[in-house]
């Protein structure tokens, strides 16, 4: 088996499907596609192409509660109708009873459509992109890579792994800006997952304002 992903927790990078799909092809294996992160990217005709390939996957498992705006239980496995007829979960599980999650997604999906799943996303996108825009013209910040999907990876020019932990703390405890953390080869870095769809540049502005404000000591 191989284990593709389509959309990294740390940094939202997207594996090459294509070529992993022709070497699992090559060699009779089955093709896994972790597309939690990326998987709602298909609702797109902008970002559509970035999960090219991901069609030739016998398995992909999504997770909506990123750009699918669920809840965070409301995961997905899905199969080709040939592979279909799972055997019943059960007695195969402690969680015998679970949510009726697919109810929400079932619900959003109805109520928005795909063009409106894809309206939402585009923005989330085009968040990111700013945000990446805005934090390459700041001379105190740098920029990890241009986002892929709508994680940021930014830092102080500069900062080591220590300064980046103690702005990234100070910024939570004076309750100004809630950032994540990646660990790169490369060092540490601030990670900001952008997931909602109506963000203002303004908001963008103040929060690269906010780290700028934080890049010493």
């Amino acid at each position: 088996m191989i284990v593709a992903t389509a959309g990294t927790t740390d940094s939202g990078a997207i594996d090459p499907l294509p070529e992993l799909a022709d070497v699992a092809a090559a060699y009779g294996a089955r093709l896994h596609v972790d597309a939690a992160y990326g998987g709602p990217l298909l609702f797109s005709d902008v970002h559509a192409a970035r999960v090219r390939g991901i069609e030739r996957a016998h398995i992909v498992t999504l997770d909506l509660h990123k750009l699918g705006w669920q809840p965070v239980a409301a995961g997905l496995l899905a199969v080709p109708d040939a592979a279909a007829g799972l055997p019943d979960l059960l007695g195969r599980s402690t969680r015998t009873t679970r949510r009726p999650d697919i109810l929400k997604v079932a619900v959003t999906l109805r109520a928005l459509g795909r063009r409106g799943l894809a309206e939402l996303i585009d923005r989330t996108c085009a968040a990111a992109q700013h945000l990446a825009d805005l934090i390459e013209a700041t001379p105190g910040l740098e920029l990890h890579a241009r986002p892929t999907i709508s994680t940021v990876l930014f830092r102080p020019t500069g900062a080591d792994p220590p300064a980046v932990a103690r702005a990234r703390r100070r910024l939570l405890a004076k309750g100004r800006a809630v950032l994540g953390r990646a660990a790169r080869p490369d060092g540490l870095w601030l990670k900001a997952t952008l997931l909602n769809p109506h963000i203002q540049p303004s908001d963008l502005e103040a929060l690269v304002k906010l780290v700028e404000g934080h890049r010493t000591g």
